[in-house]
C-alpha cells in the first residue's frame, strides 16, 4: 500500500512540471505519512512476532516437561527388554531350524504319498477302463437280444393282428348284406 502512495504521489508531483514548492511539500508529506504508516505495520508484525515466539517457547517448554519421563521410561525399558529380546530371538531361530527339519521330512513324505496315489491312480484307470469294456459289451449284447426278441413277437402279434382285421371286416361285410343288417342311423357304440 506504501508502495502505491509513494507512486502516486511522484507521479503527480512530476505531472504538476515540479515548479510548485507547496504541490511538492504536499507530495513530501504524502510520503512520509505514508512511510510512518509503513513503520508502524512493521513494528506490530513485529510485536504480533514476538508474543507468538513466546507462545511456541511455553509450547516447547511443555512439550519437554511431559515427554522427558516419558523418554526416560522408554529407555530404562528398553535396557530391561534387550536380554529378553535376546532369548527370544535365540528361541525363534532353533524353533525356525527345527520346522524346517520337519518340513523336509514332511515333504519326502508326501512325494512318497504322492507316487502312491499316482500308481493307484493308473491301476484304477485300467481296471475302470477294463470294466468299461465289459459293460459296453454286455450292454450291446442285451440290445441286440431285445432287438431279436422284439422282432420275434412283433412278427406273430402283426400276424394276429391282420388276421383278426380280416376276419372284423368280413364279419362286417356279412352283417351288412344280412337282411338283419342295421337299421340306418345306428351306430355301433364299440366302434371308434
Amino acid at each position: 500500500m506504501t508502495l502505491a502512495l509513494n507512486s502516486a504521489a511522484l507521479f503527480l508531483f512530476q505531472e504538476s512540471g515540479g515548479g510548485d514548492v507547496h504541490r511538492g511539500t504536499l507530495f513530501l508529506l504524502v510520503i512520509a505519512v505514508a512511510l510512518v504508516a509503513q513503520a508502524v505495520g512493521v513494528v506490530m508484525a513485529a510485536f504480533f512476532a514476538l508474543k507468538m515466539f513466546r507462545k511456541i517457547e511455553a509450547m516447547t517448554n511443555s512439550f519437554d516437561r511431559k515427554t522427558t519421563p516419558i523418554i526416560e521410561n522408554l529407555t530404562t525399558l528398553a535396557a530391561e527388554l534387550t536380554p529378553k529380546v535376546r532369548v527370544i530371538t535365540t528361541n525363534v531361530e532353533e524353533i525356525s531350524y527345527t520346522v524346517r527339519e520337519k518340513c523336509d521330512e514332511v515333504s519326502a513324505t508326501l512325494t512318497e504319498i504322492n507316487r502312491t496315489v499316482a500308481d493307484l491312480n493308473l491301476r484304477t484307470r485300467v481296471h475302470v477302463n477294463h470294466v468299461d469294456v465289459m459293460v459296453t459289451e454286455a450292454l450291446a449284447s442285451t440290445e441286440e437280444v431285445s432287438r431279436t426278441v422284439q422282432e420275434s413277437i412283433k412278427k406273430p402279434v402283426r400276424q394276429i393282428a391282420g388276421i383278426i382285421a380280416g376276419l372284423r371286416a368280413g364279419i362286417e361285410t356279412l352283417a351288412a348284406r344280412s337282411p338283419f343288417g342295421k337299421p340306418k342311423g345306428y351306430e355301433n357304440p364299440y366302434d371308434l
